[in-house]
């Protein structure tokens, strides 16, 4: 069971920037619940598709599994359909504790950098919350990638924090995001160390720019299936 998220609470903090280290691992299920307004949301609809497009035979990839929360939700539909999944994280802590926690046959936990690890034969491909940790400069190359490998009538699930284009809409929605944190326990203080923590690590992109990248990778239908505040989950399917 996941440790409370004290990382930024104490006196002595000095962790920055913002890494998915031992510590973080630790509290990172408390951590994206108390962070993600609609996280358990995405999970649910990752299910929910996965159950629909995974087809017989082959691959469930969930790059940047962090704990494998992804992997799990899943892992009965793969198998039922003699499927694998392949679950790719560059964190030695998160992988670590996957392979401790999560036990199948039909599951690879690896670790790896995901922008170097080739799709192949997958049905479906999960990057929840990941390609905000991703350099801009990459990110077309590897979605090209992900498109190269799916197969006919694959999905692509993409959930992402997005930026507003307008200023005023940035700051109203992430004052309401700000007031999630507090309501769930974290400190004005917690906020503002994490929220410096991450600066620079975290590169957000408007929701046009994420549709933009997954257009110019090749997908052709592109659906907004889930939105909360300032994160959004889209299915991206090849046609």
């Amino acid at each position: 069971m996941s440790k409370i998220d004290n990382i930024y609470k104490n006196g002595d903090f000095n962790h920055l920037p913002f890494s998915f280290n031992e510590e973080v691992t630790q509290v990172f299920e408390d951590m994206i619940e108390r962070s993600v307004p609609g996280y358990i949301s995405s999970l649910k609809i990752t299910e929910e598709i996965t159950t629909k497009l995974f087809q017989k035979d082959s691959n469930f990839y969930d790059l940047g599994c962090s704990l494998g929360a992804v992997t799990h939700q899943v892992s009965d539909i793969v198998r039922t359909k003699n499927g694998n999944i392949l679950a790719v994280d560059n964190s030695e802590a998160m992988i670590d504790s996957c392979k401790s926690r999560i036990k199948d046959s039909h599951i690879s936990f690896i670790l790896d950098d995901i922008t170097k690890i080739e799709i192949e034969n997958a049905s479906v491909v999960s990057l929840n919350f990941v390609i905000q940790f991703l350099e801009p400069s990459v990110r077309l190359n590897f979605l090209k990638g992900i498109f190269k490998g799916l197969k006919k009538g694959g999905a692509l699930l993409l959930s992402e924090k997005f930026s507003f284009d307008s200023n005023k809409e940035e700051e109203t929605v992430s004052r309401i995001h700000h007031s999630f944190k507090l309501a769930n326990g974290y400190s004005e203080l917690e906020v503002s160390r994490k929220r410096d923590a991450l600066e620079g690590v975290l590169i957000s992109q408007s929701q046009a720019e994420n549709e933009g990248l997954l257009y110019e990778s090749g997908f052709s239908e592109i659906r907004k299936v889930m939105k909360n505040l300032n994160f959004v989950t889209f299915m991206a399917i090849k046609l």
